[in-house]
């Protein structure tokens, strides 16, 4: 038995697992794989907005899932992603993060690079937590030691390798979590440190392209590009402020201070809410906010005012997902609804825990930590819950599933799996 943190700072306590890395894969509902035209390609999906394409098949949503697979996985919090028929995630084994491609149609191991690594920490435990991004068939992941590969994403052939932090970088608390930015032939990082907050790497060669003036400790926010204003922000955090950046040569274009209690780590994605506001939320009693953006004068590019504040969304873990002008987020574990342009709450619904959100169609999925899968319907009027049962294995579940056309690839510390929800 062990006490194993999931989110909140109650500890919860789990039973040591006897299953084997070897497990083999078993056999469930598999008729024959439908098309997926559209991949699940980074971190949050397509667009990192945890939006799911439309799938061209019709859903079931009030009846549990097929499994058509499920199989043994290591440790980590590593979110999935897609390639064709290939399902691609980080995992430890042993002394070694793994990049590793599955098979979409029955979860057979296809390809897998090695990186002679371990991240270990008593909140969050084992394995890597970084998410790989695909971008014209190949694969860029950042292993927790800082290593960033390029990887032939149809035989995992190493491209290029990059170490991206030096000896005497200061680590996050919890590890190096951000995951890679591709952008106009660029691969972008923000490990955080001095003078070199943010990095730019060559797509094609791993060339260091640039690195910026900003410093600060590093957090566990990925880069994001926003459309703010009618151009590209690259919305960066570090340990107590939030900054955009010119994403072409890391200058400065906006800085904001953004404290947080106990540890100034802000998890959770920027959200552009119209084409000049943008919305911060954090957890440990912070809650969001939503800033405007406008050009400044003299010295000073861009001017940030803050609209509207709420502790109705203390999204801690969770990224909050925007539709139709509504935010869905969990605060904390509670499930709510509230009003883009106000931050009025719509409503409240019931605890799920610390997990992933998905949208797809009008429904929200959400991933807990527990590995429960539960179905709430996107609507502002009121909170509708249309199914909730248990998906994964009951071991921690950090990991952000992917969404293809239908089929549901979800993971935790131990298991993967894919789920088929389509209407037979």
């Amino acid at each position: 038995m062990s006490l194993e943190w999931r989110g909140g700072m109650i500890p919860h306590l789990k039973m040591a697992s006897s299953k084997g890395s070897e497990e083999p894969v078993r056999d469930f509902f598999r008729p024959p794989l439908r098309e997926t035209t559209q991949n699940w390609s980074q971190f949050r999906g397509p667009k990192k907005d945890g939006h799911a394409p439309t799938p061209t098949v019709v859903m079931n949503w009030k009846r549990p899932p097929k499994a058509r697979w499920s199989m043994p996985c290591g440790l980590g919090h590593s979110s999935i992603i897609t390639s064709g028929k290939l399902v691609i995630t980080l995992e430890q084994d042993g002394n070694q993060e793994i990049l590793t491609a599955r098979k979409l149609d029955d979860g057979t191991a296809v390809w897998k690079v090695s990186e002679k690594t371990k991240w270990h920490d008593s909140m969050s435990g084992i394995g890597p937590r970084s998410t790989p991004t695909l971008s014209q068939g190949k694969i860029y992941a950042l292993f927790s030691n800082g290593r960033l590969s390029c990887v032939d994403a149809n035989n995992g052939e190493t491209i290029w390798n990059t170490q991206t932090v030096g000896a005497d970088y200061d680590f996050p608390e919890w590890g190096l979590s951000a995951s890679p930015l591709v952008w106009n032939g660029l691969i972008i990082l923000n490990p955080g440190g001095d003078n070199s907050a943010a990095q730019a790497y060559a797509k094609d060669s791993g060339d260091l392209i640039w690195t910026s003036s900003l410093h600060g400790r590093g957090v566990y926010m990925s880069p994001d590009i926003l459309s703010l204003l009618g151009e590209d922000h690259l919305v960066v955090a570090l340990e107590g402020k939030i900054a955009g950046l010119n994403p072409n040569n890391g200058d400065t274009l906006w800085e904001k201070p953004w404290k947080i209690f106990l540890n100034n780590a802000q998890i959770v994605q920027p959200i552009a809410i119209s084409e000049n506001s943008f919305l911060l939320a954090a957890g440990y009693g912070k809650g969001a906010e939503c800033f405007s953006i406008r050009h400044g004068a003299g010295k000073k590019r861009y001017r940030i005012d803050s609209i509207w504040s709420s502790k109705d969304l203390k999204a801690k873990f969770s990224n909050p997902v925007l539709k139709d002008g509504y935010l869905y987020g969990l605060s904390e574990n509670l499930l709510v609804c509230l009003e883009a342009k106000s931050g009025k709450r719509m409503w409240r619904g019931k605890k799920y825990g610390y997990g992933r959100i998905l949208l797809v169609d009008d429904n929200l999925l959400i991933l807990g930590h527990s590995g429960v899968l539960s179905i709430i319907e996107a609507k502002p009027d009121e909170f509708r819950e249309i199914y909730s049962k248990q998906l994964l294995s009951d071991a921690r579940c950090w990991n952000g599933p992917a969404w293809v056309n239908g089929y549901l690839i979800a993971r935790n510390g131990e298991q993967i799996a894919c789920f088929d929800w389509a209407k037979r």
